[in-house]
């Protein structure tokens, strides 16, 4: 791959190609797999949930915070108003598409990956 074609493959699958080049340790790889639990997209070992915390998401996706202080949660729920700041979208919009699950209220997913494609897209 020429210098061209491989800043645009980063463009649009950012660090991905790294990883066709980063030593693997095979049977390391085969021992966690018995450990991935696919409906969360972890790894749980017992108890115990292995995910990436917020700042290691930012630097697997180059993506940086700016400075800004990921949401921890602290028993209170933040309002729609405040979600929508954050999404870049109207507290109306946002109304209209929450959905309630097990007594839950809460975004689908697909619309948040939805809207994190678009943002990614917007740079």
């Amino acid at each position: 791959m020429g210098p061209l074609q491989m800043q645009a493959f980063r463009k649009v699958y950012g660090k991905i190609l790294d990883l066709t080049i980063a030593e693997i340790f095979t049977e390391a790889v085969v021992s966690l797999t018995q450990y991935y639990d696919q409906p969360l997209r972890c790894f749980t070992f017992g108890d115990f949930q292995l995910v990436p915390t917020v700042e290691e998401f930012e630097e697997i996706l180059g993506c940086p915070l700016g400075g800004r202080k990921p949401y921890l949660f602290s028993g209170f729920l933040p309002s729609l108003s405040k979600i929508a700041i954050v999404v870049r979208d109207s507290a109306r919009e946002l109304d209209r598409v929450k959905q309630t699950r097990n007594g839950v209220v809460g975004l689908p997913r697909k619309y948040l990956e939805g809207k994190a494609r678009d943002m990614a897209n917007q740079e």
